[in-house]
């Protein structure tokens, strides 16, 4: 069957073989989080990443992490607050572990002695994001996700962990029941076999599959689309999460700029001057409102002048935010162009709370899963939150579903027949291509008539990859890519970051999931 379908060019026979426990791809605060509890454990783990370990998009999470810390807080109020803006897809049993479990994590991180900005009496210092009713938010000036994943990667370096950087995952093995038994990574160059009892995806997600997006790569999701091939189920591909305010200056990146600068009380303006949403709305309806400005003709920016005449010293509180405009020769901090872009796609491989999926032995967490915790609209810094509980929840399936595995080698060769390479420049420009696509036809906005376009236009490029053997991101991409498109085409309504303009309303018949399954079709599963 053609998911099952090795689409590398390459014969295990002939290449390195390196073994170990459990091996997790993704460096970022998910695998990390995964890595630093099953070390406690005693697992033998191999990390691979494939850019320096500290980069990654939530080691440079600005805004914080949620948890119901305060006084006048509690789980309830939380998990209210993220069913509200899931808008009726959040798995409610998963979504409390995650508020739950998440504030003793958060407990666990204060005692490791993670660097949350406190005031002058010691206390932690919360704020406010879209569309919570509470400061529930921890943060350490605008780098949170940077000092969590610090702390934890030195307890990392004094264990026994193996770290392979540069490295990236090509093909997922699976044994003639179906079960994991191998990856194929790659440094570009040289390739190897990692042969171990299990493995843990924490890639992250894909909204680097759009022109414009937050993501620290520039790619994302080709290990999402391999898990699909292997035999993983994908689900909720159509909600991608359009941040509001990115920094919009043409022909320059979309970078983030946190919502936390809402929090404090900064106000989104047109270049009339005029307040024309609040700013703390769920992340979907203030992206939207933008998004009208500028089909008005209007140009959005935002003004933080309220929190510099209450005192606020900006460059302190937000200091990577401060020297990022300052890179961008923004001068007038009051006026900040700004507009959405992609930053989180709340869809992934199907998976329990727990990192499950339909392949034994092999676990998602993070953004690279969908456990239904986001429902159709991620509630502001729950992700960190979401990073550090599926990294705790992960360690111990993992350690049980060892307990009884055996380390076993699939020999993989002759799968495909010899094929051309294709040069550098033709796959930059077809990865070009495939975020244009995305951005045009399956962004903020969608309707029928965009979404067939940008089916078709996916075909054509999946077709004409097929006559290459170096291509396995770009193929991977693009499979993700037709399933986010299928799963947008077919749910026929609006709800919460998947807006279709010729159905504008949400309906009854479709508070489901969207599951794409291994024949390419999509069913949709009752929450």
């Amino acid at each position: 069957m053609w998911y099952r379908r090795y689409i590398t060019c390459f014969d295990s026979r002939y290449l390195e073989n390196v073994e170990v426990e459990t091996v997790i791809v993704g460096s970022g605060l998910a695998g990390i989080s995964a890595a630093y509890y099953l070390s406690n454990l005693g697992v033998k783990i191999l990390l691979i990443t494939k850019k320096k370990a500290d980069r990654s998009n939530s080691l440079l999470a600005q805004g914080g992490i949620a948890a119901a810390i305060g006084q006048e807080d509690s789980t309830e109020y939380h998990l209210e607050d993220t069913l509200l803006a899931g808008k009726g897809l959040c798995v409610e049993k998963n979504v409390r572990i995650l508020v739950e479990e998440g504030l003793e994590k958060v407990v666990d991180l204060i005692n490791m002695g993670v660097e949350f900005d406190r005031d002058t009496s010691g206390r932690i210092k919360l704020t406010r994001e879209g569309a919570h009713r509470i400061n529930r938010v921890l943060h350490s000036k605008d780098k949170t996700g940077f000092q969590i994943g610090k702390r934890i990667f030195e307890e990392l370096r004094s264990r026994d962990i193996k770290l392979m950087e540069g490295y990236y995952l090509q093909e997922i093995i699976t044994d003639d029941n179906g079960d994991y038994s191998s990856i194929l990574i790659t440094d570009g160059e040289k390739q190897l076999i990692v042969n171990s009892k299990s493995l843990v995806i924490a890639t992250g997600g894909y909204s680097g599959v759009y022109a414009r997006n937050t993501s620290a790569y520039n790619i994302g999701g080709d290990v999402i689309g391999a898990a699909y091939r292997a035999g993983c189920s994908l689900m909720d591909l159509e909600f991608i999460q359009f941040h509001p305010t990115a920094i919009h200056i043409p022909d320059r990146p979309g970078w983030l700029i946190s919502e936390a600068v809402r929090g404090e009380g900064a106000l989104l303006i047109d270049e009339n001057g005029d307040r024309f949403v609040d700013e703390l709305k769920p992340r979907d309806e203030v992206a939207r409102a933008i998004l009208e400005k500028y089909r008005e003709g209007k140009r959005v920016f935002l003004d933080i002048s309220p929190l510099l005449d209450r005192g606020l010293d900006f460059r302190d509180r937000f200091p990577n935010i401060y020297s990022m405009l300052k890179e961008f020769g923004i001068e007038d901090l009051r006026k900040i162009p700004v507009s959405p872009s992609a930053h989180y796609s709340i869809g992934g491989i199907k998976a329990d709370i727990n990192g499950r999926t339909d392949i034994n032995g092999l676990f998602a967490i993070g953004e690279s899963s969908a456990t239904g915790v986001h429902g159709a609209n991620r509630l502001a810094s729950n992700s960190l939150l979401e990073c550090v509980v599926s990294g705790y929840k992960v360690a111990y399936s993992v350690y049980v579903y060892n307990m009884y595995a055996k380390i076993s080698s699939v020999n993989v060769y002759n799968q495909t027949e010899t094929k051309e390479e294709l040069e550098k420049e033709s796959r930059e420009a077809l990865l070009k291509k495939i975020k244009t696509i995305m951005w045009e036809n399956v962004g903020l906005v969608r309707t029928e008539a965009s979404l067939k376009k940008a089916i078709k236009q996916l075909e054509e490029i999946s077709e004409f990859l097929d006559s290459f053997c170096n291509v396995r991101h770009i193929k991977d991409i693009s499979i993700l890519c037709k399933g986010v498109a299928l799963s947008a085409l077919l749910r026929e309504e609006s709800r919460g970051v998947h807006y279709r303009e010729d159905f504008p309303e949400e309906r009854d018949s479709f508070r489901k999931h969207s599951v794409l399954n291994r024949d390419f079709k999509i069913n949709f599963m009752e929450v």
